[in-house]
Parts: C-alpha cells; structure tokens; sequence
C-alpha cells in the first residue's frame, strides 16, 4: 500500500512538471514575437494580484498600462494562466483596432450559450452575422424619439427619490447614495424595459432589486465556474455552465415570457423598450421604419422570445449599475467642488425658469453643463475601465513584424487613457471644462472613450442616440 502511494505522488509529481514546463513555455509566447512582456508567474500568469484580489482588473491594467507607457511601448502581451492576450497602449493603434481595422476584431470574445443561459445570449455578447443583424434591428430604440416617450416614466421615478431624500433628511440625513441610485435605477430601468412597477425605491427587497444585486454578486462558486468557462469555453458548455446562476436567468425570462404573453393576449402597449422588442418579435422591424415591406418578417429578423428576454435583460443589466455608479461619482465630485456645484445650480435654475418650473425632455438637453459634468465624471472613473476585442482575422500590427493571431483576446484600456496625464493634464483633478464646446475638440481621438468605439460602439452611447 506504502509503494502505491509511492507510485501516486510520482505520477503526480511528473504530471505537475510536465505542466510547469508547459506554461514555462507557454510563457515565452510574446517574447518570441518581439512584443513586450512583464513576468508572469507560475501558474496565474501576470493576474496574480486581480485573482487573488489584491487589486481589481481596471486598476492592474492601469499599473501595466503606467509602467509600459512610461517606457516607450505602444502595446504589451500578457497572460491569463496560459491564455495570451494583447494589450495596446498607443490611441492611434487602438483607433485600427476598434475601427479603421474592425473586420479583424468584430467579436468581443465574450462567451455566451444560447442552449443552457438564453440570457447570456444579448447583444454586448453575441458575435458575427447575428450581432450585426441584431445591432440593425435595435439602433433604431435607441433613437430620441423613442427615448422621449420613456422621459415621464424616469420623471416619475425620479420624483419618488426626492421624496425618499426628503424623508431621511428629516429623520438624520444620513444616506448610502449609491444605494438609493441604484434603487432608482432599478425602478426607471424596470419600468422603461419591463414595463414593471419595480417600487424598490419603498421596498429595498424588491424582488427586482435583490435578482439585480444578486447578478453582480459573485459568490466563490461563482468565481471557479467563470475560471472555467474563460479558461475552457468547449468544457463549459459540455457541463452546462452559465454565465449567470439559474436563479436569476429563470426570474428575467419569466419576467418578460409573461409581460409579453399577457400584453399580446390582452391587446395592451405601453411606450417602454419591450414594446419595441415586441414589435420587433412579430414584425422584424419597428412601427414606423420604412426599411421592410408589410407582411411576414424576412428569416433571422425577429426576435425569439428568448431573444427578446436577453435582450431586456442587458438593457437592465448594463443600465442599473453603470448608471447608478456614474450618478453616485457625479455626485461626490459636485459635492466636494463648490465651483462645480454652484455654476451647475445656476444653470438648472435659468433652464427651469425657461421652461416654466418643469422638467422637461427639451429642457434636459439644455443643461450643457451638467453634461460636461457626466462626460468628466465617465472620464474619471469609467464604468468599463477595461473593454474586450477578439481578433477574428490574423492581424499585423502596423510598421511592425508583430502578428496578432486570430483567436486571442486584444483588452482596450480606457481607465489608463482616461488619467493618462499626457492627454488629460492632471487627470486627477474634476474639471468639467474639459468638455467644453471650446475645449472637447481638443481632445485626442481614442483618448476618451467610456463607451467603446467603432461598429460596437456602446448602443447606449449619446452619441449613438443623438
């Protein structure tokens, strides 16, 4: 028996120095190409630190991104384990990435499994032919006349949040704003694409809010199954891993299963985004584009029920918390800038006083500074510090001998743009005047860029929208 055991820790032994050796090797990838490299550790690669917690994803590319830059390089590769990926720090590089070059990097290299996680299949994850179908078919929600419908819905909303605020300033006036925010999103967001009456700004338990907090919530099981399906995408499906827990997948898609099905049966519209994916279920296209002639939908142009469910879903999903997040960090920075604070009230109030005491769809879009505000506080801190591209076509990288091959993952570093001192002088300082009429044309291309850019663009983007 002593000898079996032996034996086993041998074999073990052996298998744990093949396995060394392998990523020893797998390590010398980029070094090999001439691309620069730090050094990565066995067996996490150069994420040790992020895995480990120590410091999260944004903030470990922003250190790659600081050191790299400051000695002369316009890209880096790194490793993920064993997995490549390549990082370029140079904003003209990037711009052929996310544009001028896109037909190499159209996919994100998210993963997704339309059998066993319907929800995971939406429109920031889906890849190729049906992305670009499916982004057709949905810019056209996102334009200003079908967003104005939604306004007296966020006004309502917004209008309960007051009247929260108000309640607790006269009990202590102690408040968690990210907290109240995120509950506001949550009812304007559930409202506008569920058509449901969420009232979590009352109930904090809200069955909606507790499936949105339990979505961005990563629980230690959690964590080892997305191991898994970034590590072993092929092993993932086979196991029937999704992205997100059964839980939540089974909540959204009844959700919308039965808002649809009792609307359809009962002859009942609402101006809010799942009637615009109804429409675009039974017809292929939305009331009022003049693109398709009247009958059946050409094959591939409407949408599944499940489709439909995923697509509500990442409106939610990316809505509530990015939102909230901004909303919360704007807020901070007004409060600690009396400058800020008080040429944003003087503009509200001349605004207001225009349009009679009310606020209005128009008269929003005439507060121009405090969209200068929202644009420095998505510069400050970006809700999507680090984006992904996926090289779908083998690519050189322009006036080098550097490949990037198909298949490997390319991570766009916004957060370490977005404070690089060389584009944004003391970056660290809030200063809204950066985004001046006079001044935020003086911004260097793909030095700003919060929501991506190029055909996958954000959809949500103001500058998609307007």
């Amino acid at each position: 028996m002593e000898s079996g055991f032996v034996q086993a820790g041998i074999i073990f032994g052996t298998l744990l120095f093949f396995v060394y050796l392998y990523f020893k090797h797998a390590y010398t990838y980029w070094e090999r190409r001439d691309v620069p490299q730090l050094n990565p550790t066995f067996p996490f690669g150069d994420m040790a630190s992020v895995i480990f917690r120590h410091h999260n994803m944004g903030n470990k590319i922003k250190e790659i991104y600081d050191a790299m830059r400051a000695r002369g390089h316009k890209y880096v590769g790194l490793y993920f384990f064993s997995r490549k990926a390549f990082l370029p720090l140079d904003p003209v590089l990037i711009k052929k990435i996310l544009a001028q070059d896109f037909q190499h990097f159209h996919d994100r290299g998210i993963y997704y499994d339309e059998e066993n996680d319907p929800i995971s299949a939406h429109l920031f994850s889906l890849a190729g032919p049906k992305w670009k179908n499916l982004r057709a078919r949905l810019t056209p929600a996102y334009s200003p006349n079908k967003l104005k419908y939604m306004f007296d819905t966020i006004l309502d909303c917004g209008t309960r949040m007051v009247d929260i605020l108000e309640e607790i300033a006269e009990i202590d006036g102690k408040v968690e704003i990210k907290e109240i925010l995120a509950r506001y999103s949550t009812d304007v967001i559930g409202s506008c694409a569920f058509g449901i009456e969420c009232n979590s700004m009352r109930n904090p338990n809200a069955e909606f809010r507790l499936m949105g907090r339990r979505a961005f919530t990563q629980t230690i099981g959690d964590a080892l199954k997305m191991v898994v399906i970034r590590s072993f995408p092929k092993l993932a499906k086979l196991f029937g891993f999704g992205v997100f827990t059964s839980t939540v997948t089974k909540f959204f898609q009844d959700v919308v299963n039965e808002t649809i099905r009792y609307r359809e049966a009962n002859d009942v519209t609402r101006n809010d985004f799942l009637q615009l994916l109804i429409q675009l279920k039974n017809k292929g296209k939305l009331e009022g584009d003049s693109d398709e002639k009247d009958g059946a939908p050409p094959v591939g142009t409407s949408l599944t029920l499940d489709e439909a469910a995923a697509q509500a879903f990442i409106f939610f999903l990316a809505g509530f918390e990015t939102t909230s997040t901004t909303i919360s960090f704007a807020l901070f920075e007004i409060a600690r800038n009396e400058s800020v604070r008080n040429k944003a009230r003087t503009e509200i109030n001349r605004v207001l006083e225009k349009h009679a005491g009310k606020l209005t769809y128009d008269a929003v879009m005439e507060m121009e500074y405090l969209d200068t505000i929202i644009s420095e506080t998505l510069r400050k801190y970006p809700p999507a510090p680090v984006f992904l591209r996926k090289c779908t076509k083998s690519y050189r990288v322009p006036e080098t001998d550097v490949i990037i091959e198909a298949g490997l993952s390319v991570l766009i570093p916004a957060y370490g743009l977005h404070r690089d001192p060389e584009y944004f002088p003391d970056p660290e300082n809030f200063d809204p005047d950066r985004f001046s009429e006079d001044n935020k044309t003086k911004i260097r291309d793909y030095t700003y860029i919060p929501f991506g850019d190029g055909p996958r663009i954000c959809i949500g983007n103001a500058k998609v929208i307007f």
